[in-house]
């Protein structure tokens, strides 16, 4: 029960989730808890419990069918590890009673066959026999009970090696050099404005291409200028005015509200790097047109031979009194082939996490009130428990949050090897991966704030909106100062290159649009709504993991709140 098991962790006797579960639906004898205190045993699994319990209390093992998928399925399906008896006629049920009053000894205990984890909770199913004259049974007639072997789930995915190659040179881990001095600000600068200029030159346009500092000898004259846009503010007559620069210079420029381009212009933010069309005049530059880095229309997808699948994480906050913990366990107990759709879970090689691991400490004010873990190292500790329980040909990724604990500012490196301890790959926010052929953008996600607060109709119940204007900036974090950046010589949250898909968390809330060939996903949380949520009225989506087929390209949302999934 839960003060059993409440006693063993005050003990620090850990468990593995599927003893935690047994423990928490029995009743556990003072012997058998003796023993269950004393083990040497860092963390107790599903057999260590059975055995202590089978040798105090002479627990018999029960003659029942173990039939994962069919019970899942089923109609009414049944609770994790409970013998299920099916209910009896009224003859029937005087039958069992007759059997249960002669008293006799337990069967001998069936041979069970080979299973690929002997650890894992199945669901138990029995059905009585009928018996050979269909008639009525005479008072003391044995109810038979069928004992079936079910088909052993049996993952694609162990089939295959992974396939995953980090960019480094992509990843602030390792690599950060910057001390706060100007140079470091100048050189940030100079290379965001390079690196997406770069990008913009190679888009086609029948305008002359111009520096600041040429247009005042080319008055009157059409004109592509690539500039970085330094302010912006809108006039009483409900004009646009635009302080913009390049490494020659600056300029003004004007945008009526009588064009076309007017309603994009209003979306403009600062820091922005855009090619503007238009011509100079006496005193400033009349701009007709707006141009956004961006991805290209058309271009190669890339093909996936493996039909294998890939699970998108992220904002878990173990530690978090909001954290789902039954949810992310069944979710767990779904990749072993326990929770229904065995076909796509089998063919899940990769899980990704996008940041926020745990919940941290510290993050915001009064938040040790809110955590039912105060300890951080304990907290990821936790982390690596859960991650023991995948399934060993699962590789899983993971990057930090602004929750985790690394540095606040971003781009974040990977979080440390103290801390995680178990054998996953550690990336840093952002990184750029490929995952069986696939170009995969990881970030957590935490400048969507500063892009919903300064761009009007974007809302954190659509995610895939900002995250559709970063896509067309190609820029992770637009807007210098709102969301924190440590100036590096070089711009890491710049996107050179095109991702196939685009990996997102932080706004608690999921999402999924392509767009030019690219798949963005937000993957949401598994942490209920919080109180500070309630009070700026945002409506989480918890429980929901996206589950991306590379072969199909098929994009699956499995709901572990939901009774069937």
């Amino acid at each position: 029960m839960k003060e059993d098991v409440e006693r063993l962790y005050a003990s620090n006797v850990r468990l593995a989730i599927e003893a935690y579960d047994l423990l928490l639906l029995k009743e556990v004898s003072e012997a058998a808890m003796r023993k269950l205190l004393a083990t040497a045993v860092p963390v107790l699994s599903l057999a260590d419990v059975q055995g202590i319990l089978s040798e105090t209390d002479k627990i018999p093992m029960p003659k029942v069918v173990y039939r994962a998928k069919e019970a899942a399925e089923a109609k009414g399906a049944p609770q994790i590890g409970r013998e299920i008896r099916p209910a009896p006629k009224e003859d029937e049920g005087k039958a069992a009673g007759a059997l249960m009053a002669q008293g006799s000894a337990p069967a001998e205990k069936p041979k069970m066959p080979a299973v690929p984890n002997p650890s894992m909770p199945f669901i138990a199913t029995a059905r009585a026999e009928k018996t050979e004259t269909e008639g009525e049974k005479p008072p003391g007639t044995k109810v038979a009970v069928e004992v079936a072997r079910p088909a052993q789930f049996k993952p694609s995915a162990k089939d295959y090696s992974p396939k995953i190659t980090i960019h480094e040179h992509r990843d602030v881990s390792g690599q950060s050099r910057c001390i706060g001095s100007v140079e470091d600000f100048v050189g940030y600068f100079r290379d965001r404005y390079e690196r997406e200029a770069a990008i913009l030159h190679g888009h086609p346009t029948n305008m002359p291409r111009m520096r600041t500092d040429q247009l005042s000898s080319n008055l009157g004259q059409n004109a592509r200028i690539i500039v970085m846009i330094s302010d912006k503010r809108i006039t009483e007559k409900g004009n646009l005015w635009l302080e913009v620069e390049d490494e020659s210079g600056s300029v003004k420029a004007f945008v009526s509200a009588r064009e076309p381009v007017f309603n994009v212009a209003k979306t403009v933010l600062k820091d922005d790097v855009v090619a503007l069309d238009g011509k100079m005049m006496p005193n400033f530059f009349v701009a007709k047109a707006i141009t956004w880095p961006d991805i290209p229309v058309v271009r190669q997808k890339p093909k996936v031979e493996e039909d294998l699948a890939i699970a998108y994480l992220s904002d878990i906050h173990v530690g978090s009194r909001y954290f789902l913990e039954k949810p992310f366990k069944r979710f767990i107990r779904w990749l072993h082939g326990e929770e229904g759709q065995e076909e796509l879970a089998g063919k899940v090689k990769y899980v990704i996490v996008a940041g926020d691991v745990v919940d941290g400490i510290g993050v915001y004010p009064s938040q040790e009130k809110e955590l039912t873990i105060t300890d951080i190292y304990e907290q990821y500790a936790e982390f690596d428990r859960m991650v023991e329980s995948l399934p060993d040909h699962v590789e899983v990724i993971v990057s930090p949050g602004n929750h985790d604990a690394v540095r606040r500012g971003e781009p974040q490196p990977i979080i440390p090897m103290d801390l995680i301890k178990t054998d996953v790959k550690k990336i840093g926010s952002p990184s750029s991966l490929d995952i069986e052929g696939l170009r995969h953008l990881v970030y957590h996600g935490t400048s969507l704030d500063s892009i919903i607060a300064n761009i009007g109709g974007l809302s954190y119940a659509k995610p895939e909106g900002p995250m559709l204007e970063i896509l067309k900036r190609r820029h992770l974090s637009p807007i210098y100062g709102e969301n924190l950046i440590v100036p590096e010589l070089k711009d890491y949250m710049v996107i050179d290159d095109e991702p196939d898909v685009m990996h997102m968390g932080h706004v608690h809330k999921n999402a999924a649009m392509k767009y030019r060939g690219t798949l963005m996903i937000n993957s949401g949380t598994f942490q209920e709504r919080t109180d500070f949520q309630v009070r700026m009225g945002h409506i989480p989506s918890p429980g929901i993991v996206p589950v991306l087929e590379l072969k199909s390209g098929q994009l699956s949302h499995i709901k572990f709140l939901e009774d069937k999934i």
